[in-house]
């Protein structure tokens, strides 16, 4: 397929845009928005920090998920759990502590069984 047969496309779909209705743009956003993965209407974190504290060379961070349903679009609340980040080698590594009352000793005996 040529790049100039998809520009022309491209130039008369942003042309029809311009004589489309309110209901049209609607249902156009709506699926420029299924198609990026995210709803602008209605959106909801899907993460957030409850807490953070340096440990060791990273940062110890707690974090509470949350997920969509698919068959209601209901937000359901998981966690909160623990992860550890840290840079190895130039690049940002993320561990994953899971649910635990003591972060500290989790992150030194994963760290230990990485061979850090």
């Amino acid at each position: 397929m040529c790049m100039h047969s998809n520009r022309q496309k491209l130039d008369s779909f942003i042309d029809y845009i311009t004589q489309m209705d309110e209901p049209e743009l609607d249902r156009l956003q709506d699926a420029i928005d299924r198609r990026r993965g995210s709803s602008k209407k209605n959106k909801e974190k899907q993460s957030t920090v409850l807490e953070r504290r340096e440990y060791r060379h990273g940062l110890l961070q707690l974090e509470g998920r949350a997920y969509k349903r698919k068959k209601d679009g209901q937000l359901i609340q998981r966690g909160p759990y623990w992860y550890f980040h840290y840079r190895e080698g130039g690049r940002q590594r993320t561990l994953y502590i899971g649910k635990t009352d003591n972060p500290e000793a989790k992150v030194d005996e994963m760290m230990i069984k990485e061979g850090e």
